[in-house]
């Protein structure tokens, strides 16, 4: 790999958990309030207004409560250098108390360092492990990854039966590129997959379903779901 292509995955892998971090942001600030004290939340407000410092005592705090959140957040901001110097080995072992905890986000940022074989030492089998559990865990980017890789034999040996499994599971959860993915391996056949023009039609009216469904919610009023209530 060369010295720009590794600066730019680095780079990419430190986003990875800020966007993961922001979009945990999002969601809790969409929950109702809550008035017992809660220093995750507390954090995630700070953090929100570039406070990284006192965030990350409030962090702590929660690691300290065995919240999976917390300890991904301190990795994060640890991989990063978010209100700290950047610190590798410590961003790695919350990462991993994190992904012990069975917290996805963690279990996929884990299974890309390993893959890559930055700023760890390349392990694969590893790598691969990880992405299998957050799979299991139902995150949709670890099931499209894996599918992607046994579909074409990256990382893993090729194995359509594998592919075909880890699509399906994303599929299910809506992702349309699972569908899309599905639809033409079963409409060409693809190593020990057969063609199954059936099946293939399936998801195809699955993908246009959804593309309708989704379309309908884009043309609704902004206020259309609080006026419904």
């Amino acid at each position: 790999m060369q010295k720009k292509e590794r600066i730019s995955l680095y780079k990419a892998l430190g986003l990875v958990g800020i966007l993961l971090l922001t979009a945990l942001i999002l969601f809790l600030n969409r929950r109702p309030a809550d008035l017992s004290y809660n220093p995750l939340e507390r954090a995630l407000s700070l953090y929100e207004q570039g406070n990284y410092q006192q965030a990350t005592i409030y962090f702590a705090q929660a690691d300290v409560m065995n919240v999976p959140e917390a300890a991904f957040a301190l990795g994060a901001m640890n991989f990063a250098g978010k209100g700290m110097p950047v610190d590798i080995p410590k961003a790695l072992a919350y990462y991993e108390k994190a992904a012990e905890a069975g917290y996805a986000p963690a279990q996929m940022t884990l299974a890309l360092l390993y893959i890559h074989g930055e700023n760890v030492v390349q392990d694969i089998d590893k790598g691969l492990k990880f992405a299998e559990e957050a799979a299991d865990n139902g995150d949709p980017e670890a099931q499209i990854m894996l599918a992607r890789w046994y579909e074409n034999g990256e990382n893993v040996e090729k194995d359509m039966k594998k592919a075909v499994a880890f699509y399906q599971q994303a599929a299910l959860q809506g992702d349309i590129n699972a569908k899309t993915a599905l639809s033409i391996i079963y409409k060409n056949g693809a190593g020990t997959v057969l063609p199954n023009p059936y099946t293939a039609a399936r998801w195809q009216e699955s993908i246009q379903k959804q593309k309708r469904f989704e379309n309908i919610f884009q043309n609704l009023p902004p206020d259309y779901i609080e006026k419904a209530k």
